[in-house]
C-alpha cells in the first residue's frame, strides 16, 4: 500500500509534464498553439491517438511522435470532429437566403469566409444559395467564397465535392438534381457551384488569410477553444470584416469580452452580428438599447 501511495502521485506528475511536453512538441513541429484549446478537449483527442498507436501514456506518445513524425498530421486530423451536412440548421440558411445575401448582392464584389468548413458542406451550401438567389444574373456578380479548415484530409474531401445521400438530407430533390450529378452511390457538386469556392488550410488561432470580407460564418467550432481563445478568434473575425460586414456563429455559441462590445447583434435567434462602429459607440454611452440598436443597424446596412 505504501508503494502505491508514493508512485501514484509521481505517475500523475509525470503525465502532467508529458502533457505539457506534447503541447510544446505540436507547436514546435506543426505550429499548433495548443494553449488556445481547452485542456479537457485536448486530452480527449490525445486519448484517441494513444489508443490508435498503443501508447497508453502521454510520455510514450511523446516518444512515438519523435519516431513517427507522420503522426503529427494524424493528430491534426483528429483534432476537430467533422460532423456536418448541407444546409445544417435550415433557419439560418433561410435567413441568409431571404434577408442577408440579397442585401449583400446589392454591392459588387461580395467576399464570404466559411471558417472551420470541415468537409465542405457549408461553403457548398452557401454557393448553392448564391446561384439560387442570383439565377442567370450570377455571371454578372463577383462572388467569392473562401473556405478554410486546419484538417488537410477534410479539405481534400471538400475539394473533391463528393457526398453520400444522407449528407444531402437538408436539400430538396429538385435542388439535388440541379446542383449535383449522381455518380454511383455518390453525389458530386456541379462545377458551376464549385467555381466560386477556394479551399485553404488555416489555423483560426492565427491571423486571417484575407481582409475586407462581407460575411464570415464560423458555426459550431468554438466548443474546441478556451474562452480567451474564442475572444481572440472573434476579434480576428471583426478585424477581417469590412465596415458593416456580418458575422454568424453557431446557435449554441455566444460572444463575450471585447467582441461582445464590438459587434452589434442583428438577429439573436440566428446569431447574426454586424461590425458597425456608430451603433457600438451609441450602446457604449447608453444612448440606445441593444434591441433598438440592432434594428437601426440592419436598416442602415
Amino acid at each position: 500500500m505504501e508503494k502505491s501511495k508514493t508512485t501514484e502521485p509521481l505517475n500523475d506528475f509525470l503525465e502532467r509534464v508529458a502533457f505539457q511536453k506534447l503541447k510544446k512538441m505540436l507547436f514546435e513541429n506543426v505550429g499548433l498553439n495548443c494553449d488556445g484549446y481547452r485542456d479537457e478537449y485536448l486530452k480527449r483527442r490525445f486519448d484517441v491517438r494513444l489508443k490508435a498507436t498503443g501508447s497508453q501514456t502521454y510520455g510514450r506518445y511523446a516518444m512515438y511522435l519523435k519516431k513517427n513524425p507522420a503522426e503529427y498530421q494524424l493528430f491534426l486530423n483528429d483534432l476537430t470532429i467533422n460532423y456536418t451536412m448541407f444546409m445544417r440548421d435550415m433557419e439560418v440558411y433561410l435567413y441568409l437566403e431571404k434577408k442577408l445575401l440579397p442585401k449583400l448582392f446589392a454591392s459588387n464584389p461580395v467576399r464570404i469566409w466559411s471558417a472551420g468548413c470541415a468537409t465542405g458542406e457549408e461553403p457548398y451550401s452557401l454557393a448553392i444559395l448564391v446561384h439560387k438567389i442570383l439565377g442567370d444574373t450570377a455571371v454578372n456578380h463577383q462572388v467569392s467564397i473562401f473556405a478554410t479548415d486546419i484538417d488537410k484530409d477534410a479539405l481534400a474531401k471538400a475539394a473533391k465535392g463528393e457526398y453520400q445521400k444522407k449528407q444531402l438530407s437538408g436539400l430538396s430533390d429538385m435542388m439535388i438534381d440541379k446542383y449535383f450529378t449522381k455518380e454511383g452511390e455518390k453525389y458530386r457538386v456541379r462545377d458551376f457551384v464549385r467555381s466560386i469556392i477556394r479551399f485553404d488550410q488555416h489555423d483560426l488561432m492565427k491571423e486571417p488569410l484575407r481582409k475586407s470580407l462581407d460575411l464570415i460564418l464560423c458555426r459550431n467550432v468554438m466548443i474546441y477553444f478556451a474562452k480567451e481563445s474564442q475572444q481572440l478568434i472573434h476579434m480576428n473575425f471583426y478585424n477581417a470584416l469590412r465596415e458593416d460586414g456580418y458575422f454568424i456563429t453557431g446557435k449554441a455559441e455566444m460572444l463575450s469580452g471585447e467582441p461582445s462590445r464590438k459587434f452589434v447583434s442583428i438577429d439573436i435567434r440566428n446569431r447574426v452580428y454586424q461590425k458597425t462602429k456608430q451603433a457600438n459607440a451609441a450602446v457604449q454611452v447608453g444612448i440606445i438599447q441593444p434591441t433598438v440598436q440592432s434594428q437601426l443597424a440592419f436598416k442602415r446596412a
